[in-house]
């Protein structure tokens, strides 16, 4: 032992001999950083610009450029946060907190780069030494100073990221408590009644300076950015007749391509009907990019995306594919001409015209959200225009619902719902008009506008995708047919269509779910900020939660498990085979690293997440306290379970006696084991019993089987005579061993009775039932033929 302790000093010895002469060779041998004539001074040690481009003196100018971004961001967000004279709207908060997050995701990703080079710095420091040593090298002193220095500026710049971090943190608070704010205080809003002259003496006087808006100006006066009202007007009325022009032939086109897709791809024998949502929804996306497109041109020809009138209408051109979309799908559907021929009539010929209000509904609205944030017109006269649209649109929806309970049919069993729903809404609308409560009416209203028609169109894509699943993904189809000779089967095809069109519902949901988050602003601009909210997420005492991060947590889950499966698959089938490793071992290898590979994971998940030691504190309080309660015996299994994994005195297939019930071990796993029984029940023992009790274990080093019977004659029968033919009986037995010979001893006498008591050995303890059966079967049959009588003890 002493003698390999030295050995292993000495090795050690010499390996931080060779660290430090190649640390000090490495850093010495940069012959082309001077002239040749220069005076070569002391060597650089290397470590500011090692391999030209990956030390910290290389990635400085870069990260120093990276936090001077950050800090112009976040001055320029506090700058305009505290703007006394400029009241912010909630799209602009929403574009603030959008730069804050961007801030603080660069602040946390410099943080991650910096560390990882103060970690590297903090290495070579403790190879060269943190103090100088008697007789050392200068080019070690050399070095370990500009070591110290790079840490130094290290340490600053990580000092800098933190402060940038919380810097944007407290923004994210501030502009989260003012859009909360600016959220309360609308929906509290108080004006003077409607019914009272002050409304109508305020909205009189507010009319001269909302008549700006309109006209173009002067040389000190602001251009209103509605004083091309004509032209805005025009271009709509065109982009909606190019829109219905093109709508006809663009679902009878598609109608005619879904007939040919359904024979090529679909199922052989399904008959194709005209029952299809697919042409409808294909000729809303058809009619969704023409409105973008032909508003878009226009408003270039028209100079309208220039000086003031560039906001209103970025705002029309992310409206307008909304309601292309719903005029669109929504012209054959509830027309007479509509692609779904056994629709019944009575629906779609009450709901005529509600396409045309909701996408009409839908853009005035996004254009009253954005004089609300706009502060364009006075507040009582866009608060009088917010309230007529919310009467207006809450009449409108009680009298579709009327009209449709009317109309008779299957829709009139939905009717009376929704109406009632209606008039609850026509109630709540007048009373908060009435009262003065125009805004919380007006929001009310246009939530449920926007909410509405996302339902609506996101059910329509849900149903084209049950329908596509339904049609493409089925057994004998063009697809199934082509995947068939890779080994994947018609019902892992139809698993798989099941599987997409759930996949397709959730992204759904998730796009109503950003939907319902808005504040009736439904355009394609205010979908996609909400969702990038929704994916980007926020970030939660330092951890970054959001629904990209829960899907690629959820993706390593799924990938992992196949994958582990597989593995330990292929170990099973194919490795194993070739080894000489008995049941047990296989099993054990098997758990072992199906639990190692659950616990990488498991940490890989966690570094996904964002998740660190700091972060889990709390749990790890949390999991001590129930441990020390609830959770103790939990635990002790689970130990128990890894010292019977790795210790192995039961393995898989062992034949073991614990608390009087014998069986087959079956499984281990980290908490219990599964023991059969010898009536096809299966025990389950927890772990901690095979620790803390006595197991008797019959094949543990393949031990033989030993039978133990007890006998009983009369004193009348001559013992001798009985013992040979007992003997005999169990020397007969083809399943009892020759060595060692079996024997038969008188073990009591009592009464008129004598006990016989035989002892044998078989080749295995699975056989002793047996065994011992027979040997009852054949004894007494051989007493039987000598008249003598036998019984068993």
């Amino acid at each position: 032992m002493a003698v390999r302790q030295n050995t292993i000093r000495t090795i050690s010895g010499w390996a931080r001999r060779f660290c430090l002469v190649a640390l000090i060779i490495m850093t010495a041998a940069h012959p082309e950083a001077a002239p040749a004539s220069a005076d070569p001074g002391p060597p650089d040690p290397g470590l500011g610009n090692m391999s030209e481009g990956i030390g910290w003196h290389a990635a400085l100018p870069t990260i120093s450029a990276q936090l001077d971004s950050i800090h112009a961001t976040t001055r320029g967000i506090f700058n305009e946060l505290n703007q006394p004279d400029l009241p912010l709207g909630t799209d602009t908060l929403a574009s603030l907190g959008h730069q804050a997050q961007t801030a603080l995701d660069s602040a946390n990703s410099l943080d991650t780069q910096i560390a990882s080079y103060q970690s590297v710095y903090e290495n070579y420091l403790k190879i060269v030494g943190a103090t100088a040593v008697t007789g050392e090298d200068a080019s070690i002193t050399t070095q370990r100073k500009q070591i110290q220095s790079q840490l130094a500026e290290i340490h600053s710049a990580s000092t800098r990221t933190h402060l940038y971090a919380l810097q944007a943190k407290q923004l994210l608070f501030e502009i989260n408590r003012r859009d909360n704010s600016l959220h309360h205080a609308l929906l509290s809003e108080h004006l003077a009644s409607p019914l009272t002259p002050a409304f109508w003496k305020n909205l009189i006087d507010e009319l001269p300076g909302d008549r700006r808006a309109f006209v173009a100006g002067s040389h000190n006066t602001y251009p209103g950015p509605f004083r091309q009202w004509p032209y805005f007007l025009a271009l709509l009325a065109t982009t909606a007749v190019i829109v219905l022009g093109i709508s006809r032939p663009s679902l009878s086109g598609l109608s005619r391509l879904r007939t040919v897709v359904a024979k090529r791809f679909g199922h052989p024998d399904e008959v194709d009907t005209d029952i299809s949502l697919l042409p409808p929804a294909l000729n809303g996306i058809v009619c969704a990019v023409v409105a973008g497109v032909i508003w878009n041109i226009g408003s270039i020809v028209l100079a309208l995306n220039q000086n003031e009138s560039a906001a209103l209408q970025q705002l029309i051109g992310t409206a307008l594919p909304i309601c292309g979309f719903l005029i669109g799908a929504g012209v054959p559907i509830l027309s007479r001409a509509t692609s779904i021929h056994e629709t019944p009539p009575h629906a779609p010929r009450a709901l005529r015209g509600i396409d045309w209000m909701m996408a009409t509904a839908i853009l005035i609205q996004n254009i009253l959200l954005y004089l609300n944030d706009e502060y364009i017109l006075g507040l009582t006269t866009l608060r009088a225009v917010q309230g007529g649209y919310a009467i207006v649109i809450a009449t409108v929806f009680l009298l579709v619902c009327r009209r449709l309970s009317r109309a008779g049919g299957e829709g009139a069993h939905l009717a009376p719902p929704i109406r009632g729903l209606a008039f609850l809404i026509v109630i709540v609308t007048w009373l908060s008009v009435l009262n003065g409560y125009i805004a919380f009416a007006f929001q009310t209203v246009a939530w449920l506008v926007s909410f509405g028609a996302a339902v609506a169109i996101l059910s329509l894509f849900a149903l084209c995708i049950r329908e596509l699943a339904g049609r493409l993904l089925q057994p004998q189809t063009l697809l199934a047919t082509r995947l068939l000779p890779l080994g994947v089967s018609g019902q892992r095809v139809s698993q798989f269509g099941v599987l997409a069109s759930g996949v397709g519902n959730i992204l759904l949901l998730i796009v109503l779910l950003a939907v319902a988050q808005s504040d009736g602003n439904l355009s394609t601009q205010s979908v996609s900020t909400h969702l990038r909210n929704l994916f980007v997420g926020q970030t939660i005492s330092g951890v970054p939660v959001s629904f990209n991060t829960i899907l690629i947590c959820i993706g390593i889950v799924i990938v992992a498990y196949y994958g582990i499966r597989q593995i330990c698959v292929w170990m099973r089938d194919r490795l194993f085979p070739t080894t000489q490793l008995d049941i047990g071992a296989r099993s054990s290898i098997i758990s072992i690293f199906t639990y190692t590979a659950w616990i990488a994971i498991f940490l890989i998940v966690l570094s996904e997440a964002g998740l660190t030691m700091k972060n889990l504190t709390w749990v790890v309080s949390a999991l001590s306290v129930g441990i020390g309660f609830g959770l103790q015996s939990i635990v002790q299994n689970f130990v128990s379970g890894v010292i019977l994994l790795a210790e192995r005195p039961i393995r898989v297939g062992d034949m073991i006696t614990i608390g009087g019930s014998q069986g087959d071990v079956r499984r281990i796993s980290v908490r219990s084991t599964e023991i059969g029984l010898s009536d096809g029940a299966v025990m389950i023992v927890p772990n901690s019993q095979f620790i803390t009790s006595s197991v008797t274990n019959a094949t543990r080093f393949g031990t033989q089987g030993t039978i133990s019977m007890a006998f009983t004659i009369s004193q009348d029968t001559d013992i001798e005579q009985a013992r040979q033919l007992l003997r005999k009986v169990v020397a007969d037995r083809p399943e009892v061993l020759e060595s060692p010979i079996p024997t038969v001893n008188v073990t009591a006498v009592a009464g008129d009775n004598v006990t016989l008591t035989v002892s044998a050995k078989v080749a295995s303890p699975r056989m002793l039932s047996s065994v011992r059966s027979a040997i009852v079967i054949d004894a007494y049959q051989a007493f039987n033929e000598e008249k003598m009588t036998i019984a068993t003890a």
